[in-house]
Parts: C-alpha cells; structure tokens; sequence
C-alpha cells in the first residue's frame, strides 16, 4: 500500500487530469485504472445509477492482468439499486469497508455468479453530486491491508470523479442541445429562404402582369419581404454552418 504522502499525489493528480477528459467513458477509464494502482487491487469499477430503472450498471471497470475478460461482462450486468454493498452505500450515503464479504450479509454474490471472479474484500464510496448520488465506485480484493484512511482517500476520490462525472455529462448535453439547435437552424433557413423566393417571385409575376416600372418594384412591400425573409434565412443557415 502506497503511503499517505503517495496517496495525496495520487489524490492531486487525478484531481488535476480528471477535467480534462471530453470523453466521459475516457474520464472514468483513467480513475478506475489509478485507482486500482493505487491500492494494488484485482478490479476497480465505477458503478452509475439508472434512475429510471432503480438499477446499477458498469460503465467502465479496471482489472488486473489476470482478469481482463472480467470487464468485458462486467459492461453487460446490471442489478437492482438496493441491493449488495454498492446499494447499501447508495442509499445511506456512506462509505463502507468490507474486509470479508463471506460474513457480510450486504454482500450481493450475483456478480461474481457471471464474472466467474470471487471478491473477498471492497472498499466502496458514494459518487455524490448536487443531485444526489449518481452512483458509487467500488475497489476489489485491494493488496495489503487497508483501514480508515485509505477509505477517507476513496471517498475523496469519488468527490472528484462525480464532480467530473457531472461536468462531462453536461458538456454532452450542450453538445446535443447545440446540435438540434443546429438543425433547427438549418430548417427554419431553408424554409424561410424558400419562402422568401416564392414572395419575390410573385411580387415579380404581380408587378409584371400589371406592366408597372420595374424601378417601382424596388419599393413594393412585398419585395422589400422577400428580401428580408432571405436575409434571415442566410444567417440561420450560416449560424448552424459556424462551429
């Protein structure tokens, strides 16, 4: 086990990589892969909720060597919110060290029934965010033996994760807002482009059949319409082009 003056390295410099990330799968693959580092451990994995569903998944896990297939089924599970020590620590909201699962009866054995693993010992802490918590992230079979403080620095981990978690999920959600607000833009342009040529065209068609000056169209109301509804089309059109 890394000591104190390591671990509040550690503690810094996930802190200062994690609002770096874009990539919200990125961001959790660099925590929970430093996270198992840190304390030696055979898996690390955050665990977020599906509100809707009232149901844990795994977005993303890190494991040792040894057990590599694990994170490709650990993607697959889901199980309910309230059960096993990550649903105990959800809703109390309160970081927990388990160093014998076998005499917990928190324990939810339904995992390692698919992954074919066997967890010993967890350390887990909420992933608490100004909604609530979104999840919690849970250390596996940890080399050594852990004790207090070793939770404190899970739990402050977690802090920066679900902060990082929440920042990254809502650049997302502008990213999606500002693309519909781009295909909205590139719509209502068209649309008003047409129908700004349509309102020429026929103010044209109008003033030609009633043989007028052509300088008297420059002043008619309905060229003076169309010109306007084309000007407001062109710059939807280039603000949903702009980056």
């Amino acid at each position: 086990m890394n000591t104190p003056a390591e671990r509040l390295r550690l503690l810094y410099e996930v802190a200062s990589q994690l609002p770096t990330f874009g990539d919200l799968d990125e961001l959790l693959g660099y925590a929970t892969r430093r996270t198992r580092e840190l304390f030696d451990a055979e898996g690390c994995s955050v665990l977020l909720l599906d509100p809707p569903k009232r149901e844990f998944y795994f977005p993303v896990s890190s494991q040792c060597e040894s057990r590599r297939t694990t994170e490709a089924r650990l993607a697959e599970i889901r199980f309910p919110a309230d059960r096993g020590i990550a649903g105990w620590v959800l809703t109390n909201d309160e970081s927990v060290l388990v160093e014998d699962t076998a005499n917990d009866p928190r324990f939810y054995g339904g995992v390692d029934a698919v992954t074919a693993m066997q967890t010993r010992s967890v350390l887990c802490a909420p992933l608490r965010s100004h909604r609530g918590n979104i999840g919690v992230i849970e250390v596996i079979n940890p080399a050594g033996p852990v004790g207090r403080e070793d939770l404190e620095f899970l739990e402050a981990l977690a802090s920066d994760v679900a902060v990082a978690h929440e920042n990254g999920a809502m650049q997302r959600q502008l990213r999606g807002d500002l693309a519909s607000l781009r295909q909205m833009s590139t719509i209502a342009g068209l649309g008003l482009g047409g129908v700004g040529i349509l309102t020429g065209l026929g103010t044209l068609v109008g003033h030609s059949a009633r043989a007028l000056p052509f300088a008297e169209l420059l002043t008619h109301p309905g060229a003076w319409a169309s010109a306007l509804l084309l000007l407001v089309g062109t710059v939807l059109l280039a603000l949903a082009r702009s980056r």
